[in-house]
């Protein structure tokens, strides 16, 4: 955490240097221009003097920034010596009774983004206007200027939330969170919240991966666990003077630590709140310390809600419907139906790809930008076939269940016994920021040793075989560990649906079909 620190540091003090000499450069280049051009205020004097002054201010900012990152590390340093088993405490925005919600930052950091973008964009924009357009390829510069004007909504938006609902804080019963244990407390807010259904509480844990650098950098979350909870309006604790959102969560076992001591690949725990209301809607978030304390909890009853103003989760035909599921008796009917933004998206990402296809036909392309071209549109293509096409079909028969997937090219079925399926399991289909869908799966009993199992991957299947192959030359039989460790896999994994939305939602719904297989 030091490190990270250290390193920001001294980012923020080479960062302040170079604002204040690029700065400094720019405000002379405009004192320089405003003299040759007679004191009038043209583009060539008032683009380096705006440019030049926000750089200056930056280098302010910057030089803030690198003395509150000093202060910071001697203070951690000192509480590491303090609490060296006790993680948790380092950090001085946990030290306190409440931790503060990480949204004012980011408010900060998007005005920040909007300003410089918008002027960058804008001041280009007007030179080519004024110098007039010549080609029509060069309308593109015209999607920077749009580009910025988004930018300022979301950073309009994210400032009327915070003007309306203030700082919101989070008061835990106790810290860390356990694992195999409970994260509790209340968040506070300071206004008044009146949600207009029912309000979303969620608990993520979420890889957060930074790959590369310049250029090529680029950052990736990965929600590892998470876990959502709905508390219904009239149970919404609003009173005149703020409200006070109830938190509890049970963390299984196994799950891992809040771990940033490397900015490159930290274990998040991020827990947020938000419902929708009149005008701006409620949204907060806080960065809770997470740790195996050894100090476990029981974990609350199967299917019942771990606080009386939690709602269960619903499995009526309205929440099916938002999930993408249809039931009809004994038939289950999944689809991408409930994601009609994804699926807008994806047809004007695979149009545009065509349609800038077409137009490299009437043009002397070179063939390594047709092949580049190619193969992006080639995975758009395949991701919206996925969405767009995509359907399944559950039906449950006397003895047997049958699995249909319907698609352009074909429909498959796969037939297995009822009694052969012992449990449904889910995993990852695809994200959206932090917000993940994910596929669900009917499993058999793992294969006997020596069998091989569903789904087996092409390097243990090789494996699997060179070792078989060498036992045979050999005369000597596997080691039985070997075998089961290559063999543990289920005699089957069909896939049923692809795009439920959430985990919590994703083990109510496999849930209600396995109980629906096994006819309870």
């Amino acid at each position: 955490m030091a490190d990270d620190r250290t390193q920001n540091r001294g980012c923020g003090y080479v960062m302040f240097a170079v604002l204040l000499l690029g700065g400094g450069g720019l405000l002379s280049l405009a004192a320089t221009q405003l003299r040759r051009f007679g004191h009038r205020p043209v583009p060539e004097v008032l683009v380096p003097a705006i440019l030049g002054l926000l750089m200056v201010v930056g280098a302010f900012f910057m030089w803030r920034l690198a003395r509150r990152y000093s202060r910071e590390i001697a203070a951690t340093t000192e509480r590491k010596a303090q609490f060296p088993d006790q993680p948790w405490k380092w950090k001085q925005e946990w030290a306190g009774p409440a931790i503060e919600a990480d949204a004012e930052a980011g408010t900060v950091v998007i005005w920040f983004f909007a300003l410089v973008w918008n002027l960058i964009s804008w001041t280009a924009t007007a030179a080519m206007l004024t110098k007039g357009i010549g080609k029509p390829g060069e309308y593109f510069v015209l999607l920077f200027p749009a580009v910025g004007l988004l930018l300022l909504w979301v950073a309009i938006y994210q400032t009327m939330r915070a003007r309306k609902y203030g700082r919101a804080r989070f008061v835990p019963s106790s810290l860390p969170g356990v694992i195999g244990g409970y994260l509790g407390g209340v968040i506070e807010v300071p206004a008044r919240v009146i949600p207009e259904a029912d309000a979303r509480l969620t608990l993520k844990c979420i890889r957060r991966e930074v790959r590369g650098s310049g250029k090529n950098r680029s950052v990736r979350e990965n929600v590892l666990w998470e876990r959502e909870e709905l508390i219904a309006r009239d149970k919404w604790m609003a009173a005149a003077r703020g409200t006070s959102i109830p938190v509890l969560f049970y963390i299984p076992a196994g799950q891992p630590p809040t771990d940033d001591r490397d900015r490159n690949n930290e274990i998040i725990w991020r827990l947020a709140a938000s419902a929708a209301t009149a005008g701006v809607d409620f949204a907060t978030g806080f960065k809770v310390p997470v740790f195996a304390t050894g100090a476990p909890a029981p974990p609350p009853a199967a299917g019942a809600p771990v606080l009386e103003e939690y709602t269960p989760v619903a499995l009526d035909g309205a929440a099916l419907a938002a999930c993408g599921v249809r039931r009809e008796g004994d038939t289950f009917h999944f689809s991408s139906g409930h994601l009609p933004g994804t699926k807008l998206t994806t047809a004007v990402l695979f149009l545009g790809i065509v349609a800038l296809l077409a137009w490299f036909w009437t043009q002397r392309i070179p063939a390594p930008v047709w092949g580049i071209t190619l193969f992006f549109g080639a995975i758009i293509a395949l991701f919206a076939g996925s969405v767009w096409f995509d359907a399944y079909e559950v039906r449950i028969e006397a003895a047997d269940v049958v699995v249909t997937k319907r698609r352009p090219w074909g429909t498959k079925v796969e037939r297995v016994a009822r009694a052969e399926v012992v449990a449904v399991r889910h995993d990852k289909s695809m994200s959206s920021g932090e917000n993940q869908y994910l596929r669900l799966k009917l499993e058999g009993a793992p294969a006997a040793p020596g069998e091989p199992g569903a789904e087996e991957p092409f390097l243990v299947r090789k494996i699997r075989e060179k070792a078989e192959a060498k036992a045979k030359e050999t005369g000597k039989p596997l080691p039985p560990e070997f075998v089961a460790q290559l063999s543990n896999r289920p005699k089957f994994s069909i896939e049923f649906a692809k795009h439920i939305p959430g985990q919590t939602k994703a083990e109510a719904i496999g849930a209600l079909v396995l109980a629906a297989i096994r006819g309870k």
